[in-house]
């Protein structure tokens, strides 16, 4: 069978917008057991570490007082930390299953619908280009999924969660610390967009070079035949040094306007603390305790604002990727 250079069986005009959210519910749905266990495993850990600091600050309560400390809340704090290592682990090892079994998935249907086509159209199919989204695409698909994407669900989860579990200790103190950081939002909002802008210039140049080098895989030997090898090689070198520029250009602008979004969601709400819950905690209306459940659980609730801006970026990339590729996706069940 021979390959030709021409155009891929399938090759879509335009992609759906919508093609990579339904490619992702696939995905989901494929492993729909998995990702409720993760869900669930997410969120028993999140619920025994609230338990643990409940715990905690019911021992520095008594501590503070000058009270004669039980021995059974320190036991029953033994325990608790058991069983978070427990959770933790639990969470960990269920996520990370159900995102390989997730990619797995993807590259199987990827490989499924080159099985299913015809001997004819399997004439059309430049390898070099399939090859080069099999290596980029799928790959970054793969990628994101087992590094970005429960990782989210769980900031997601440990965020609300933790706010209304802090709200059904103290509203006023909740409030009062949290809210202002809101318009923390449309900053966040604005600057993600100049980081999508950022990361699609970069995919673009590694587009290019993907382009160049599937060239150069189908006409090789026509290259070689024509002692063309210089040229091409420096306009390789060419495209390989823009897209290098545009992607540290994009590390550089997503650094740089995450720092500002990381300081205010983290320094804000301290700050407040502090001066809220502090003169709160002088005058009686609040226990040491306390205190010390709203600082040590501040970040679940911040965390989620100051990563914001890279999820975002990383989504984008994540879902011009499975738009790109979700024509060649057949899973299985699925008629070709």
């Amino acid at each position: 069978m021979s390959y030709k250079t021409g155009c891929s069986i399938h090759e879509p005009t335009s992609y759906d917008l919508g093609g990579d959210m339904s490619l992702l519910y696939k995905l989901i749905r494929k492993q729909l057991f998995l990702v409720i266990s993760a869900i669930c495993t997410c969120g028993f850990s999140v619920i025994v570490t609230l338990w643990w600091n409940s715990q905690l600050a019911g021992i520095i309560n008594i501590v503070s007082a000058g009270a004669r400390l039980p021995a059974q809340p320190v036991l029953l704090a033994l325990a608790t930390i058991s069983v978070m290592g427990v959770a933790s682990c639990l969470n960990t090892y269920v996520s990370g299953y159900t995102s390989e079994n997730m990619a797995h998935d993807l590259r199987m249907g990827y490989a499924r619908h080159f099985s299913s086509i015809s001997f004819a159209d399997a004439e059309n199919v430049s390898v070099g280009e399939q090859l080069s989204r099999l290596q980029n695409e799928i790959a970054d698909i793969s990628s994101y999924i087992n590094s970005n994407l429960f990782q989210l669900l769980g900031d997601i989860i440990r965020f609300t969660i933790t706010f209304v579990w802090l709200l059904f200790i103290n509203p006023i103190l909740t409030l009062a610390t949290f809210l202002p950081v809101l318009p923390i939002m449309i900053y966040i909002a604005l600057s993600s967009k100049v980081i999508q802008s950022a990361t699609e210039r970069s995919q673009q140049a590694k587009g290019r070079m993907n382009g160049l080098t599937e060239t150069m895989l189908s006409l090789f030997p026509v290259i070689k035949l024509y002692d063309a090898q210089k040229m091409i090689y420096n306009r390789y070198d060419d495209d390989v040094a823009v897209w290098e520029r545009e992607t540290v250009r994009a590390e550089r602008t997503r650094a740089r306007l995450m720092s500002p979004s990381g300081l205010f969601s983290t320094s804000i709400p301290l700050i407040l603390l502090f001066a809220v819950g502090g003169n709160m905690a002088i005058h009686g209306t609040i226990a040491i305790g306390t205190m010390y459940i709203f600082l040590n659980l501040s970040g679940n609730v911040t965390g989620v604002l100051m990563n914001m801006p890279g999820y975002i970026a990383a989504f984008r990339q994540f879902s011009a990727n499975m738009g790109r590729i979700a024509p060649r996706i057949l899973m299985e069940g699925e008629a070709p």
